[in-house]
């Protein structure tokens, strides 16, 4: 059968079928085989044609081959998604994302388009079995750092994060450990300590301010938290960023 009446076909079913369709990006049962770099599974999907199967059924655009770039790019980024939740680092899953669409957009054929959908595959799950991730549900794990990024200026409690997420505590703080490599508890204060390196460096708010804002219970915790994270009080770190500023304007 030509790939014009697989079109025809597929379209006819398509209007007869009275049940919704699936999204691509739901069908596809290799997401988790990707992330968790099972080679064999994801051979075995990719030979069973299901790409091919949906790309022809889901229409995305009038053009045949327009179609299935449409499809597989959806794939990749659906691909990538999982693998940067999988533990993959974010430049690393953009960067081959990025190297694949492009050489989808230049290919003509149906088959070219395939074939590089299907190499894209294998090569995440080589890189993913490199990494050799441990398997744990990071979704918890990505509200709350969420939360915590945009509460930086609140007094955050596991309990608190725990009621976002809706997970009891001391499972979030062991979830949160396998996953971060440190408690919940030290995360937010590195993130604070982080906060307050910057407002030392690019602003003269008073140590007292600074610890207002940032949600720490006084002055003098904040300048003993400060200490214990960077090795220096915030004095001593504004003075050497001061004297850096100041050699960097005399050298220019």
């Amino acid at each position: 059968m030509t790939l014009e009446l697989e079109w025809q076909k597929a379209e006819q079913e398509r209007q007869e079928d009275t049940h919704q369709h699936e999204p691509p990006e739901v069908e596809f049962g290799f997401y988790n085989q990707v992330q968790q770099g099972d080679v064999d599974a994801v051979q075995e999907n990719l030979r069973s044609g299901l790409y091919r199967q949906i790309a022809m059924r889901v229409r995305l655009s009038d053009d045949l081959v327009q179609n299935f770039r449409y499809h597989c790019i959806v794939c990749l980024s659906m691909v990538s998604r999982f693998c940067i939740e999988g533990g993959m680092p974010g430049e690393q899953a953009y960067r081959m994302s990025d190297f694949y669409i492009r050489k989808i957009d230049t290919a003509t054929t149906i088959d070219q388009v395939e074939k590089l959908h299907d190499d894209a595959c294998m090569d995440y799950v080589k890189r993913m079995q490199q990494r050799k991730i441990k398997q744990v549900c990071s979704k918890p794990v990505s509200l709350c750092l969420n939360y915590i990024y945009s509460h930086m200026h609140e007094k955050i409690s596991t309990e608190e994060l725990a009621t976002e997420v809706h997970l009891h505590p001391s499972y979030l703080s062991r979830l949160f450990r396998e996953q971060m490599g440190c408690t919940l508890h030290d995360y937010i204060l590195d993130q604070k300590i982080q906060s307050a390196k910057r407002m030392l460096q690019f602003s003269d708010r008073s140590y007292a301010e600074i610890a207002n804002l940032l949600a720490f219970s006084s002055q003098s915790h904040f300048i003993q938290v400060f200490s214990r994270k960077v090795g220096v009080t915030p004095k001593q770190f504004r003075e050497a960023e001061f004297r850096s500023k100041l050699m960097r304007g005399e050298q220019e």
